[in-house]
């Protein structure tokens, strides 16, 4: 810190020895080069070239391919390095979807936010800390006065003492340490809500990590549905095609209704539409995953396929048990109502004095002033009298903080257990409609069959074979939605219960033996 003292515009002017002169020249230039100001650097990843880098493709990638999903050739298997996304290789297209996590943890930039909220309040502790320790300042005045005023700025532990008459010039310059030797827990509980935050942040961090996995495993998900349906739908458009063709064929033939010809051609119609639909689901899918693995949207990506169903989850009892103990939330509850305990102890002791010590010890020069070394300390006690309500309304603050961290943390308990019990109905309610879903395929197979044997017999119209066709369509698709529900409510399951990263991935491997038997295509028509 340094003080300058200016003398007054009537003051006449006087002889300043170049020593004075020199000073006031080099305060002149550090005041201009501080007010001074460049351009305002910009970070190259939100540079022009930056987001058009993150925004483009390359215009030779296939961002339509035919299949988004490919068959794994064992439990498990990793579709390339991962490391790949570090080193000048072109990242991978295909991802297992342990794969797709680990990505997502790597590139996601809400973890990379974490990760920065992390170190801010690292940063933020190492501030509360510094009180404890003590200051150390240099001080320096330099300037010229009239003989009817004293030199210098009073500092710390004194003031300049004149000597002579006329006009005074000096120079002072000190070094000053001062140390809090108490203040009845002001600088205690600021720490103490430093490293709370701290704690919270990493808890945060701990939860953004879940969240990801738990995105990215929904994504992933979201695309083996789409394109579940999106077969279904091709399947579906064949059958309806060779239907409109056997019954044109018919009512060529005098046997078949103008009627029928056009009841099939509505169907094939309504399967093509649905097809269209289907692609764009799935293409929208891909979008979402590559979003959720902090990737471009419009990248090409395939997934491996998830032919497994796990064993359903314990008692309802013991996984509430289990997000109690595990769940970053309830950590992350403590930690706040600690900090929110310490701020209303800081507002306590600003009601209450503070006691520290200051030295200082420098060397003086100039004219008609009286030079030497010069030192000092002393033991200091403020005590705040009157600050016009504002002591009394941060502690009104600091009450209130308690009342609403206690509050909340009712709510976020109350929201765990909502989260637990939702999910677990979701994955019993998932499991029953795979087998009714199934059993459903079966038969809707089964009644195609029989009507087809009708209709070439001549028992049946086309009529009844496009409504055939289309109550196989809407079972196939009920067992596929039922299938991935069913995952997907597992992994909402493991993320309300606070599980690590990558547990359900590492569940679906386990029993990748248990294949999920998938219903029959029913037989093309002849």
């Amino acid at each position: 810190m340094t003080r300058v003292a200016l003398p007054r515009l009537s003051q006449s002017t006087a002889i300043v020895p170049r020593r004075v002169c020199w000073g006031h020249v080099l305060i002149s230039l550090l005041l201009v080069a501080g007010c001074a100001s460049g351009p305002t650097p910009i970070p190259p990843e939100v540079s022009q070239a930056g987001v058009a880098a993150r925004l483009q493709v390359p215009p030779d990638l296939n961002v339509n391919p035919v299949e988004t999903v490919v068959k794994p050739v064992t439990p498990g298997q990793a579709s390339a390095n991962p490391s790949a996304v570090h080193s000048l290789e072109p990242e991978p297209t295909i991802f297992a979807l342990a794969d797709a996590i680990a990505f997502a943890l790597r590139n996601s930039p809400r973890l990379r936010s974490g990760r920065a909220a992390i170190q801010r309040a690292s940063g933020q502790e190492q501030v509360a800390f510094a009180p404890f320790l003590p200051q150390m300042d240099l001080l320096g005045q330099y300037g010229v006065v009239s003989g009817t005023l004293a030199p210098g700025v009073p500092g710390n532990e004194g003031f300049l003492l004149p000597s002579g008459t006329g006009t005074r010039s000096y120079a002072e310059t000190e070094v000053g340490l001062q140390w809090t030797l108490y203040d009845f827990g002001r600088t205690r509980g600021s720490y103490r809500q430093a490293v709370t935050r701290e704690c919270i942040a990493k808890l945060q961090l701990v939860r953004a990590d879940q969240t990801v996995e738990f995105d990215v495993t929904a994504a992933y998900l979201d695309v083996l549905l789409a394109r579940a349906s999106r077969r279904v739908q091709d399947d579906a458009v064949r059958r309806a095609q060779a239907t409109l063709d056997d019954t044109a064929s018919r009512h060529k033939g005098g046997v078949a209704l103008r009627e029928d010809v056009l009841r099939a051609e509505v169907q094939l119609s309504e399967s093509r539409e649905a097809l269209v639909v289907a692609r764009e689901g799935e293409f929208d899918a891909v979008a979402r995953l590559n979003n959720a693995m902090g990737r471009n949207a419009g990248l090409p990506l395939e997934v491996i396929d998830l032919e497994a169903r796990p064993p359903l989850p314990g008692a309802l009892a013991s996984l509430l048990d289990r997000a109690a103990a595990q769940r970053p939330e309830v950590a992350v509850v403590r930690q706040a109502a600690a900090a929110a305990e310490e701020g209303r102890q800081v507002a306590r002791a600003e009601f209450l004095p503070r006691i520290f010590v200051r030295a200082v010890v420098g060397n003086t020069e100039g004219e008609n002033v009286i030079p030497g070394w010069q030192e000092g300390a002393g033991l200091h006690l403020e005590t705040p009298l009157y600050a016009g309500g504002r002591h009394r309304g941060e502690l009104q603050s600091a009450e209130a903080d308690v009342e609403a961290v206690l509050a909340d943390s009712q709510a976020i308990l109350d929201a765990v257990s909502l989260q637990v019990n939702l999910a677990y109905r979701g994955v019993m309610a998932a499991s029953e409609r795979i087998d009714l879903s199934r059993t459903a395929v079966i038969q809707a197979g089964e009644n195609l069959r029989l009507v087809r044997v009708r209709y070439r017999n001549g028992d049946a119209t086309p009529t009844d074979i496009v409504d055939s066709e289309a109550a196989l369509t809407r079972s196939q698709q009920r067992f596929f939605s039922a299938t991935y529900s069913y995952l997907a409510a597992l992994a909402r399951l493991d993320y309300a219960l606070g599980q690590h990263p990558g547990d359900f991935a590492a569940k679906v491997e386990a029993s990748g033996q248990e294949e999920v038997p998938l219903p029959r295509p029913a037989p093309e028509v002849r």
